[in-house]
């Protein structure tokens, strides 16, 4: 399973690269509700996650993979302190912070709040790919919380793609880098 979410993911940033520096692709735009909804259900992902990391309990799993084992592990902390369940929820907040400057913010800022969106969903989603793929390849266990978060912070990138696109102004052959 987690193989499978990998290879999404990845082909995911491709299709994300080739929407934005592609004339002849145009990116798909998302309702707003469904960003709120992605990022109410990454963020209650990362907080149970950040709460079974914290606290040492055992994940409820369910009956794919193993979250315990995922959870123990040395990569459940970031520099062998910060929880990276506790990093989701900052990265979630964040997002979701950004998310209401694109939608409600003042103008001024909608800008470069919806490129900071795009970039931090990027960089969560190219974070996940590396926890994606120590799942299988180095821990050896799949954790379910962990796909789901994934997931999640990918279909977050293909929902902030087009705004971005629509910011940077790239139209036809505008969106060619060479």
């Amino acid at each position: 399973m987690s193989v499978i979410v990998l290879l999404g993911m990845v082909f995911s940033v491709i299709g994300v690269g080739a929407t934005v520096f592609h004339s002849k692709i145009q990116p798909k735009k998302w309702p707003n509700w469904s960003v709120l909804i992605l990022l109410l259900i990454g963020t209650g992902v990362a907080i149970y996650m950040g709460y079974v990391e914290i606290t040492n309990t055992e994940a409820v799993c369910g009956p794919v993979g193993d979250c315990n084992t995922v959870q123990q592990s040395s990569y459940a902390t970031l520099f062998w302190t910060i929880p990276i369940g506790v990093l989701g929820v900052m990265g979630f907040l964040i997002i979701g912070i950004l998310w209401l400057f694109v939608v409600v913010g003042p103008i001024k800022w909608q800008r470069i709040s919806t490129l900071c969106l795009l970039a931090f969903t990027l960089f969560g989603t190219l974070f996940s790919i590396y926890l994606t793929f120590l799942e299988p390849f180095v821990i050896g266990a799949t954790c379910a919380w962990c796909l789901t978060s994934a997931i999640v912070m990918t279909l977050l990138l293909w929902a902030t793609t087009e705004p971005a696109v629509r910011v940077l102004g790239f139209t036809g052959n505008d969106r060619r880098l060479i």
